[in-house]
């Protein structure tokens, strides 16, 4: 793929890749970017095969637009860079799988356990040197629409981490992985460790942000963040980033600051929206009338953990079928035995088909332009023959965009780090007066949980935390488009 206009690779990955993968530095500069992007974004989530364990997904248009036509293949016959199914899936929309060949994930894994002294530059698409940081939010929307609510969001494009706790955390995923390796993994009826993948996959995220908090354009101990606003009004945060990694590292590298939540956010919003429009979502009240027991419950109930009952409910929310179909969004992220299982569960079954009853009211309610379409809280449309359940998504998270926007107006200077419900502050904020303003600006009452950010050291030991975070997620849920676009 492609370095994209607004992602950058370290330029120390690329003269490491010249210096062990034979033939690269011959090839063509903007090729050597794009396989260094390939290497650097290759463990993540969002390149995860969504059928094939362990490969990664390139869609032929990238690849296309990155080495030309054919260009990809002809490279990777000199290079032997990957290793390919030799065929993309056309029924279900799959691309190839890839993985990479023993010695290029070598190379990658020696570049990511480095104990780096000096910082490195950073390089963009067209290969030259990030020479400045540039500002936190894009000046052009995912549509290439001009962006202009976000004038208040300046200090989101550099965030400062605590890189003395993120090399401990590096230290001790090397340790786990080293007791893998042994024959030595703890674990007892109560704990256990995830896979080893999962551990080196985490691993590999440790060390790509401790390499962007030592890179001279934005400081040592800093990370510099670029944020793109979605077709909603939402921000998400492009490359490697903080938003995105999963929770020990965010916990690592903002150790200190304070957190902020809106507490289910999405459900409390589609149930004030319902009652705007004549429905009572008796239901969902309950859930978040007891948020914790409600999934625990579910959780026993239906055999599975407590995260994957609240993933679940957020597939729910998105428009996820109660299908036992494999295919379909619960029983890919659960198995279908579980699927089959949750789908009995009374307390999850009158959840769902309260969401349902609520999108139904609120979408023959909602007023509509003359063109037939929908504007959300934030002040963008979607085209009124939108499936039902992305028109929902985009009502939702409009107000979703709002309260963060209000939010920041209010501390401009102490946010630093925008979550998809929340975001991070330097310093203990006003709750009240957060959610009175986001009350003021959307005409929804929403629950502002707060906690001071530390390293929890039972979390390391939580297994189902980390299969939550870095297995693969279902991404077939109608109207999570957005959030999957970065």
């Amino acid at each position: 793929m492609a370095v994209k206009r607004d992602e950058v690779v370290p330029e120390d990955l690329v003269a490491h890749l010249q210096k062990t993968i034979p033939g690269f530095r011959k090839e063509a500069m903007h090729h050597q970017l794009a396989l260094a992007s390939m290497v650097w974004t290759g463990s993540s989530k969002r390149r995860q095969h969504e059928s094939l364990e362990g490969a990664m997904s390139f869609y032929c248009r990238e690849l296309e637009d990155a080495f030309g036509r054919g260009g990809f293949k002809e490279i990777n016959k000199r290079l032997e860079f990957f290793i390919s199914t030799g065929q993309w899936f056309r029924d279900s929309g799959e691309t190839k799988g890839y993985w990479f060949t023993d010695r290029v994930k070598e190379s990658r894994d020696t570049y990511l356990a480095r104990r780096w002294r000096k910082v490195t530059r950073l390089l963009k698409a067209d290969g030259t040197v990030m020479k400045t940081i540039p500002a936190a939010v894009a000046g052009k929307d995912m549509l290439g629409v001009n962006t202009t609510a976000w004038t208040n969001a300046k200090e989101l494009n550099v965030v400062r981490v605590d890189l003395a706790s993120l090399e401990r955390l590096r230290r001790w995923l090397a340790q786990v992985l080293a007791d893998y390796d042994d024959g030595r993994v703890p674990h007892d009826l109560a704990t256990e460790f995830p896979a080893r993948e999962d551990v080196e996959r985490l691993a590999h995220a440790t060390g790509q942000i401790i390499r962007l908090a030592k890179t001279d354009v934005a400081g040592n101990g800093y990370i510099a963040h670029r944020y793109v606003q979605a077709t909603t009004g939402r921000l998400y945060a492009k490359g490697v980033n903080l938003q995105n990694a999963p929770s020990l590292i965010k916990q690592a590298a903002l150790a200190g600051l304070w957190e902020y939540d809106f507490s289910n956010c999405h459900f409390a919003i589609i149930a004030q929206m319902a009652q705007q429009h004549g429905y009572q979502c008796k239901a969902i009240a309950r859930y978040l009338a007891d948020k914790k027991a409600t999934r625990r419950v579910i959780a026993a109930q239906a055999g599975i953990s407590d995260n994957q009952a609240k993933v679940c409910l957020l597939a729910v929310m998105y428009g996820a079928r109660l299908s036992e179909w494999h295919e379909n969004a619960i029983p890919e992220a659960i198995g279908q035995e579980a699927a089959a299982r949750l789908f009995k569960v009374a307390q999850f079954k009158a959840i769902a088909d309260d969401v349902a009853a609520a999108r139904r009211a609120i979408l023959k309610g909602w007023p509509r332009t003359a063109a037939g379409r929908l504007t959300n809280a934030f002040g963008k449309a979607i085209d009124g023959k939108a499936r039902a359940v992305e028109q929902m998504a985009h009502l939702v998270q409009g107000v979703e965009a709002k309260a963060l926007q209000t939010a920041i107006d209010l501390y401009p200077n102490k946010i630093v780090l925008l979550q998809h419900d929340g975001f991070a502050s330097t310093s203990k904020l006003n709750v009240g007066v957060i959610t009175e303003a986001v009350f003021q600006a959307t005409g929804y009452r929403l629950e502002l949980e707060e906690d001071r950010i530390r390293v929890d050291p039972d979390a390391h030991f939580l297994k189902n935390r980390i299969l939550f975070e870095m297995a693969r997620q279902p991404n077939n849920h109608a109207g999570l488009r957005d959030s999957l676009a970065h």
